[in-house]
């Protein structure tokens, strides 16, 4: 069953890397291995040699374990994927492009219905224009599917760039419909994609909607769309179990997400509406409508447990963070959530007055631990509705024209500097109004590392205890004593941050290093490898088949790296510093 996603929109006051083996020989009877080729035919066999034209035509010869891979080309098909079991994936490092141009015969390009046990992984999607187009569709009673390693964009409502722009104009990159009104769609990876390029009229570029229970968005980049980046939603009737309808239990991590601007509506680079139980960590959102929204739109229905957690929010039109329901009590309200540790700067680029934070009407949540560098406007925040319940402290914050220039709107009254907002609030008793001291505040190429005299260090709330797998935005270790404010923990002894943790669960040699690299492992369970680089971006993971491995890492350019070991299940199990010459 097909929904149409159409966002209620608020228009207020601006208010890797892979490595492996892959068979390139195959035999007549129980063959696992298929190939395509833009050369192939549909009456071959199949086989590397003998490869199919058409990728609709081969899975048509799929069984459930079998493997089908997509050679270098063209493929003008919209794809129904028929069967649970397989693996579509790209064929070595080649890049096959399936393109939808003129196609309209069924609405996403890639379509997984009642479908589990699934991978999709290294295909670019694009070309679908049409109302309602969508680059992946995952609806129904769906188990153990995974997306990763692809490119998916222009994916347009409309071939017409100014088309008008209203509720029935809609297009998505991926979406995600638990439709089902008993079984929640479970074990969803959607990993490592790009997703640029969208007009998306009323809609978002990666969302996950309704029965939805155990899910997992990370080391995406969305960026350049005409609404919502990724977008986590509840209570909109794509299950028609209204006690399930709600994604829920979920993790988004090591996201890049920016320019996801809308002319319509403010649009947020994530957003929650409707979510229970997430994680949202080790984010970057820059230049979206919002950092991000956990909001919660339809009337009687509550956003619940949302934990905000060492993302960095920047250069966004009208805040870092919104928080509540929008209109309470016409809309609904978010209850017991956390925004802890992120670092937030520079946002209202539009001097909309709502500064780093807006805050609607919310229930018992917590904001702590936080860096809130405002713009030269010197708005800290706009709280529109109360807050009952709202611990607003043990934050660093600062704006350049000093204390006594610090502009916030609280519940109808004004203040115009700090010591009267804490005093007039009751908030941020055990705050710092000082200068962070980031290692680069410039806006257009801003490094959120902390120097050695900031006064963020040791600023965090002391009762605050960091999770056992809880990472800075270098993936690194946040300290078991008193936290920092902010998304990095500080490490370096002096000078620039240089943050790391190493164990003797791995090593990495030679280290410094210019090209191949070995990792050498005394855990047998260390399967994963993932790479970040200084900024806490996701930039690569390897896959570890044996203790011992070489990786080469000559693509990347010279500096500092962290490598960050992971089991099967990516649980962390070990950090090491490369330094790459």
């Amino acid at each position: 069953m097909y929904f149409s996603k159409i966002k209620s929109l608020r228009k207020r006051q601006y208010i890797g890397l892979f490595f492996g083996i892959v068979l390139c020989t195959v035999s007549v009877s129980g063959q696992t291995n298929y190939y395509v080729s833009s050369t192939g035919n549909n009456s071959n066999t199949g086989s590397q040699v003998a490869p199919w034209l058409t990728i609709q035509s081969a899975l048509s010869h799929l069984k459930s374990a079998d493997t089908l891979n997509i050679m270098n080309g063209i493929y003008n098909e919209k794809l129904n994927v028929p069967i649970s079991g397989i693996s579509i994936r790209n064929y070595q490092n080649q890049t096959p492009i399936i393109d939808a141009t003129g196609l309209t015969s069924q609405i996403p390009i890639l379509k997984l219905t009642n479908i589990s046990n699934t991978i999709i992984d290294g295909l670019e999607l694009r070309n679908n224009i049409m109302m309602d187009a969508q680059g992946v569709l995952v609806d129904g009673n769906c188990q153990n599917i995974t997306i990763k390693n692809c490119k998916i964009h222009d994916i347009h409502f409309s071939s017409n760039v100014s088309a008008t722009v209203n509720s029935n104009t809609n297009a998505q990159g991926i979406i995600v419909y638990g439709s089902n009104a008993t079984t929640a769609i479970s074990n969803l990876k959607i990993l490592n994609n790009q997703l640029y390029n969208c007009r998306l009229g009323y809609s978002e570029g990666l969302a996950v909607n309704g029965n939805v229970s155990g899910f997992e968005v990370s080391g995406n980049s969305v960026h350049d769309l005409t609404n919502i980046g990724i977008d986590i939603i509840g209570f909109e009737g794509t299950s028609a179990n209204t006690t399930y309808d709600q994604a829920r239990n979920g993790i988004i991590r090591n996201n890049l997400v920016h320019h996801c601007v809308s002319a319509y509506a403010t649009s947020g680079g994530l957003y929650v509406d409707g979510g229970k139980n997430l994680i949202i960590e080790n984010n970057t959102s820059y230049h979206n409508g919002y950092g991000i929204e956990i909001g919660c739109e339809n009337a009687g229905k509550t956003t619940d447990s949302i934990l905000v957690r060492n993302n960095v929010f920047y250069d966004n039109e009208v805040c870092a963070i919104a928080l509540g329901g929008w209109n309470y009590p016409k809309s609904g309200k978010v209850s017991n959530s956390v925004f802890r540790n992120n670092s937030c700067y520079y946002d209202d680029y539009s001097k909309s007055g709502n500064g780093e934070i807006y805050l609607s009407y919310s229930e018992n949540c917590t904001i702590e631990n936080n860096i809130f560098f405002t713009t030269t406007a010197n708005m800290l925040s706009y709280a529109e509705l109360s807050q009952p319940g709202l611990n607003f402290n043990y934050n660093l914050i600062y704006c350049a024209a000093a204390a006594v220039n610090l502009s916030i709107d609280w519940n109808k009254k004004s203040y115009s500097d700090y010591i009267s907002f804490v005093a007039g609030t009751g908030t941020n008793k055990n705050s710092v109004f000082a200068n962070p001291l980031f290692v680069n505040a410039n806006i257009t190429n801003p490094d959120f590392h902390l120097f050695s005299s900031s006064a963020a260090i040791n600023a965090g709330n002391p009762a605050t205890i960091p999770a056992v797998a809880e990472l800075d935005l270098d993936g690194q270790n946040r300290k078991n004593g008193v936290i920092d404010c902010g998304a990095d923990e500080y490490y370096a002894p002096n000078g620039i941050e240089e943050n790391h943790v190493t164990t003797n669960l791995f090593t990495v040699f030679p280290n410094p290093a210019c090209g191949e690299i070995s990792i050498q492992s005394s855990d047998a369970n260390m399967k994963n490898i993932l790479v970040y680089d200084r900024m806490g971006k996701q930039i690569g993971i390897y896959r570890l088949e044996n203790s011992k491995k070489q990786i080469d890492v000559s693509a990347f350019q010279k500096g500092i790296y962290y490598l960050v070991g992971f089991d099967k299940s990516m649980n962390q199990v070990g950090t090491q510093k490369l330094i790459l010459e």
